[in-house]
């Protein structure tokens, strides 16, 4: 299905919650939606201004400074200017344009969403049951509805949407509590043991209602065939097609789209409440594990409390057998009698015993060191701080040993030079790697010169000169490289 073309339009009239002025902007137009509610519709600047200043926020506040804000609102379609010749005295006054100001009514739903926004946190839903009743009993007029006008039957299926609109916004909105990031929170704080049993009670008389509630409004939905639902869905599209509306909202396809808006209200009325796999199934669900949570969660408050008790005689009765022991074996008899058992750990180590005998105890042995490490991911093993080694000595030695390896292969590159002339068909002893690699350098070189000239790491200017269509075999230790036949003619001594 195409998406609508205002979906591709800005809304311009929410620009103004969030501009760097906002707070100018948004206390004028909360003051023309409360005026607005008294049925004050429109205002001039100076009313404006005044009922601004009445905050001490805005006891400062110019006419200056309305007036760019209140034109700025109207760019935005915020406010509809609407010219004002009651208090024209002269033609001064008239060419000034003295403004009444209005709210536009995108700018009104704007303002209502604002204040429903500001009072979300504090809004508190509930599981009624009185929705399931409605549903019932519009489900039973349904079965009549040849009987009522086209506008008692949509009055009718509005209040039927409402209600069902309301039963899934409340109970979305109430369990949602519990599955926010401070519901395990709530759940552990020490209040909550007192509101345990009367949530408890809340949470299972709403279960008992819907139980009972989805199986009847279940089998009145199962009863309507597809003719029946065919037909009552054709009488409410009548009765919407009688509602008298804007010509901007009959487009091309806006018959289509009700049709399609009424077929998806009937449809969501059979998912919720039709099949073993309905969305009020999956609410029981989730509401019995709810229950499930706040029991556990509960009893493990009441469990912290109890290990707090003071067991002062208790403690006192056992200091007193441990005093009367004679001898430390009767002391680790007894302690293996009061904490030995249920609070035993066995560690098994891969080392070597000293003797193997079967019946030795543990404390004629000699103590076994095992490490222990924790069983987390981010644990890292603790890093033994030392000092810099010096290693001066083992630096020197590998300069010295790279210097004298520099040196062995120049030196090897200079004896191929004869006469001031590196000429590679000349060269009649094999050449290593390593020189081969500085040939090669060479020749890149001087190719990527205009000039053909280059420079070699050691200092000296050279000429490369080619011999066309020649080509030459260069003898290598390690194999024979062929390759265009060119020499090196080495002339003006460079230093870097």
């Amino acid at each position: 299905m195409p998406l609508q073309a205002a979906l591709f339009e800005k809304i311009t009239q929410t620009r103004y919650l969030s501009q760097d002025d906002y707070i100018a902007y948004r206390s004028i137009m909360r003051l023309f939606y409360l005026e607005y509610q008294k049925m004050n519709y429109q205002m001039d600047k100076e009313t404006i201004l005044q009922l601004l200043r009445e905050d001490p926020v805005f006891a400062h506040y110019t006419m200056e400074q309305l007036i760019p804000d209140l034109n700025q609102l109207v760019e935005w379609k915020n406010l509809t200017p609407i010219q004002d010749p009651h208090k024209v005295y002269t033609v001064a006054d008239f060419k000034n344009r003295q403004f009444q100001y209005m709210m536009s009514p995108v700018a009104l739903e704007v303002e209502r969403m604002t204040i429903l926004l500001e009072t979300l946190s504090a809004r508190t839903a509930g599981l009624s049951s009185n929705a399931f009743r409605r549903i019932q009993a519009a489900l039973h007029t349904a079965e009549h509805l040849d009987s009522l006008s086209l506008r008692e039957i949509n009055g009718w299926w509005q209040d039927l949407q409402d209600d069902f609109q309301r039963l899934r916004q409340n109970h979305q909105d109430y369990l949602r509590e519990f599955y926010g990031p401070n519901a395990e929170k709530r759940m552990k704080s020490a209040d909550f043991i007192a509101y345990k049993q009367q949530l408890i009670r809340y949470l299972e008389e709403f279960i008992q209602d819907l139980q009972n509630s989805v199986t009847q409004i279940g089998a009145q939905l199962e009863r309507f065939s597809p003719e029946q639902v065919a037909q009552i869905l054709d009488r409410v599209y009548q009765s919407e097609l009688e509602i008298p509306r804007p010509q901007q909202e009959q487009d091309g396809s806006w018959q289509e789209e009700l049709k399609l808006r009424d077929q998806g209200v009937w449809q969501s009325l059979q998912n919720w409440f039709v099949g073993k796999h309905s969305t009020a199934r999956q609410v029981m669900e989730v509401t019995n594990e709810i229950i499930r949570r706040v029991v556990q969660n509960a009893a493990l408050l009441v469990q912290m409390r109890n290990l707090g008790v003071s067991n002062k005689a208790e403690l006192r009765h056992l200091m007193t057998l441990f005093s009367r022991c004679e001898t430390l074996e009767d002391a680790h008899r007894l302690s293996a009698l009061v904490f030995g058992a249920q609070q035993a750990r066995h560690f098994s180590v891969n080392a070597d015993r000293t003797t193997d005998r079967i019946d030795l105890s543990t404390y004629e042995e000699p103590p076994l060191e095992f490490a222990l490490q924790p069983r987390t991911r981010t644990f890292k093993p603790r890093m033994d701080r030392t000092g810099f080694a010096d290693k001066s000595r083992e630096k020197a030695a590998q300069r010295a040993e790279i210097l004298a390896r520099e040196r062995r292969l120049k030196e090897e590159v200079m004896r191929c030079i004869q006469d001031g002339t590196l000429d590679f068909e000349a060269l009649d002893h094999p050449v290593s790697p390593e020189v081969r690699t500085v040939f090669l350098a060479w020749i890149a070189l001087a190719n990527l010169s205009p000039d053909r000239r280059g420079f070699t790491e050691y200092g000296q200017g050279f000429t490369l000169e080619h011999r066309p269509g020649r080509t030459c075999l260069l003898q290598c230790t390690d194999g024979v490289l062929s390759m265009p036949s060119c020499k090196l003619i080495f002339g003006e001594d460079h230093h870097a």
